[in-house]
């Protein structure tokens, strides 16, 4: 559960350098770290399959495993809309980063009492 914890801080960086690289042109590696947050999300997928087995019983932190749905939808948006690199830009910043923010913090604090013993 650390290394799947990490993982998801790892992302939240990415992510955060990713908006920033609109507007600062000195970080040049953002459409590189996106490319590795979108190889990321299977990796998530894979260890969600493992965290419900053990924490089956836990519904709060199954719901909480299910609400990447959220996240998922966004990204759906960016890869339709990935020529357009204003409306990429925008639904990063907007839509899928906020999204992923949010998500990460609810299963951060369902994770954290499973990590921190």
């Amino acid at each position: 559960m650390k290394d799947y914890s990490d993982l998801l801080y790892t992302i939240d960086e990415a992510f955060d350098y990713i908006v920033k690289s609109f507007s600062d042109f000195s970080k040049t590696e953002g459409d590189r770290l996106l490319s590795d947050v979108f190889q990321a999300f299977p990796q998530i997928a894979s260890a969600h399959e493992q965290l419900s087995h053990l924490v089956q019983g836990n519904q709060t932190m199954l719901k909480a495993i299910a609400d990447i749905s959220a996240v998922a939808d966004q990204a759906e948006l960016l890869i339709q809309n990935f020529d357009d690199l204003p409306v990429r830009q925008e639904i990063i910043s907007k839509k899928l980063y906020p999204a992923f923010a949010h998500w990460h913090k609810n299963i951060q604090q369902e994770l954290n009492p499973y990590i921190q013993s």
